[in-house]
């Protein structure tokens, strides 16, 4: 899901999965927005034996930080998905070398991935918090024919998007040992704080939607961001096939979890203010008001078949 902030002008980032022909065309709430490749593409002329060093046109711009992502495409071979790690004038490197050797005796080139368009705060996506459908219409250019495709997601405008603010700096400044063991395609551990996230709003969701919430009404994001920290550093122990260490990191995840979730704060009304019976929300642990707490000697009947208690649940 694609997140922007109400009433901020949001630019809509898209990595293409393969090398484009022609332009692509974001569809949102029935506008259309054309995109726009964020650094052209560059003919390349050469590459090194170690497979990673590739000769190009010079480059007056390096390389930014969101443009990694790339294809090479040749006559003789076919394209190959690469990261990219530098451009400095006419050399480029790749965070890894290519499978096999290639055929360079006619034109290659090095294609850019990142896409963007830009969404204007006064357009109506972004001026009433709402979720929309979106659709990015493109070809792919896969070999000897184009394809026609499409992209399916959700876009969301909302006052203040879920983030625990947990940043590469302050993961290696609690985990220490961790600053070591950025991989080789990477220049930080932002992708893996990501995904870490990810999995939290999903857990948080799982709780809150019972109070017709999503983790964007939360108030207090940042009481998560221990629990995030140790979420991060479980993902990074198991690719490093470390998984005693991450298995004692989720448990210790489980349990800053629970903790976090006994004080929530959520804005049930949309109103962007913290009113009463907004603060200090317990949503684990247990409450008087939870079907399982209180009710210790209830008998199981035939109505069980088809009862299902639920958390939050009123008697």
């Amino acid at each position: 899901m694609k997140k922007a902030i109400l009433n901020k002008t949001y630019l809509f980032e898209w990595n293409a999965p393969n090398p484009i022909n022609g332009t692509p065309v974001l569809t949102i709430n029935s506008t259309n927005y054309n995109f726009s490749q964020t650094r052209a593409d560059v003919s390349v002329s050469a590459i090194g034996n170690d497979r990673r060093t590739l000769t190009i046109a010079n480059q007056a711009v390096g390389l930014q930080r969101d443009q990694i992502k790339g294809f090479l495409i040749t006559s003789g071979d076919t394209y190959y998905s690469i990261n990219i790690n530098r451009v400095v004038g006419t050399t480029a490197i790749l965070s890894e070398p290519l499978p096999r050797d290639i055929d360079l005796t006619s034109a290659a080139s090095l294609e850019f991935a990142l896409w963007t368009t830009s969404i204007d705060s006064s357009e109506a996506v972004l001026t009433t918090a709402n979720t929309y459908a979106y659709v990015i219409n493109y070809t792919g250019d896969l070999g000897a024919n184009n394809h026609s495709k499409q992209e399916k997601g959700l876009f969301k405008s909302t006052p203040r998007p879920f983030s625990t603010g947990l940043s590469h700096d302050d993961l290696v400044q609690i985990f220490a040992p961790l600053a070591d063991m950025v991989p080789r395609r990477q220049s930080d551990f932002s992708n893996q704080i990501e995904a870490a996230q990810d999995e939290l709003i999903l857990q948080i969701r799982d709780v809150v939607l019972v109070q017709n919430a999503t983790e964007d009404e939360v108030f207090n994001p940042e009481q998560f961001r221990l629990a995030h920290a140790y979420c991060t550093a479980a993902l990074i122990y198991e690719q490093n096939l470390q998984m005693d260490v991450a298995s004692q990191m989720r448990t210790r995840c489980s349990e800053l979890m629970e903790i976090a979730l006994r004080s929530l704060a959520l804005d049930l009304d949309g109103d962007g203010v913290v009113d009463d019976g907004e603060l200090d929300l317990r949503e684990s642990g247990g409450r008087t008001t939870d079907f399982r707490a209180s009710w210790s000697n209830y008998v199981r009947s035939s109505n069980d078949a088809f009862f299902t208690s639920s958390r939050g649940m009123r008697h």
